[in-house]
């Protein structure tokens, strides 16, 4: 009798837990950010208008740097759009910003606006990204491969990092840890038509992994990995947690003079030694790719309600 008692109340425990655990992940499936309004209430908006929602978000956030005297530069393709397109690449979508990690951490605790939300990824336990994102109020989107909604129509940012003389083996431990996050993160592929056999390991997941339950441990840890090599003293430096990895590390000295680049119609802050720095990631960066590769990486639907 004994025995069945405990059966029955292990059977209950688990029971309540699974509830536990798809509620869990239905609730999840929504993060913060953008407004309540649904995105099937709406139509998605053009990439003319996407752009313009983004440039905004860009001007508003340059303002306030410049008020706060927070340093900050293109980066990625946003800043090669800016020397080979004065603007965005034509098949590109999306904006990304880059500042030494002592202004991103300042910009991270102080940044406020009335048009504009913050979100802090290292914050957040239901994407792998570690960056900051500037949202528009009022706006959602739509990924297409993960089939859920996202945050709002916003502008990424990423820290600038020294790193060790040895920086390949460094720059490796980094992407291990974030593979790992990847493999644990429950909300960052998509879920499959089989829904029982995605829960069944799910479920296993939660239960036997020794990092599913802190997540967001791991993401500080991650994000703390390069705090003992500030760029300022380092010999070398670069978004080492952004998707480039060890291609972005080069001379820290890349990254201390500035410049301004045309951009879409303005005139933005951009390190002065951007040769160095795109021939690293892209070579020969001036040659346009073959055809059947300008498309866009990002496969989502925008929406925005003004």
């Amino acid at each position: 009798m004994l025995w069945r008692d405990k059966d029955t109340l292990f059977s209950l425990l688990s029971l309540s837990f699974a509830v536990f655990v798809a509620i869990d992940y239905f609730c999840r499936t929504v993060p913060q950010g953008g407004t309540s309004d649904s995105p099937q209430a709406m139509e998605p908006i053009s990439i003319q208008r996407l752009r313009a929602i983004q440039l905004d978000i860009l001007d508003d956030v340059n303002r306030f740097c410049q008020e706060k005297g927070i340093r900050w530069s293109l980066c990625g393709g946003t800043l090669l759009g800016a020397v080979r397109h004065k603007g965005y690449i034509p098949w590109d979508d999306d904006i990304d910003l880059m500042m030494p990690r002592a202004d991103f951490d300042r910009f991270a605790a102080t940044y406020d606006s009335e048009k504009n939300e913050l979100l802090d990824l290292r914050k957040a336990d239901y994407t792998v990204e570690i960056c900051l994102k500037v949202c528009r109020k009022g706006t959602r989107m739509v990924d297409l491969s993960l089939g859920r909604e996202l945050w709002g129509i916003n502008i990424d940012i990423f820290p600038i990092d020294g790193v060790p003389d040895d920086y390949p083996a460094f720059c490796r431990k980094i992407l291990s840890e974030r593979r790992t996050l990847a493999h644990i993160c429950p909300f960052y592929k998509k879920v499959p038509a089989r829904k029982a056999v995605w829960f069944a390991k799910y479920l296993l997941k939660r239960m036997f992994h020794p990092y599913f339950h802190d997540i967001l441990y791991l993401k500080k840890e991650i994000d703390r990995l390069p705090a003992p090599y500030p760029p300022e003293d380092s010999r070398f430096a670069g978004v080492v947690l952004g998707s480039y990895g060890e291609k972005e590390v080069v001379p820290a000295s890349v990254f201390r003079a500035m410049t301004q680049l045309p951009f879409e119609g303005r005139m933005l802050p951009a390190i002065r030694d951007y040769d160095t720095y795109l021939k690293a990631i892209y070579g020969d960066y001036m040659q346009l790719p073959p055809e059947y590769k300008r498309v866009t990486h990002h496969l989502y639907d925008a929406y925005a309600d003004e």
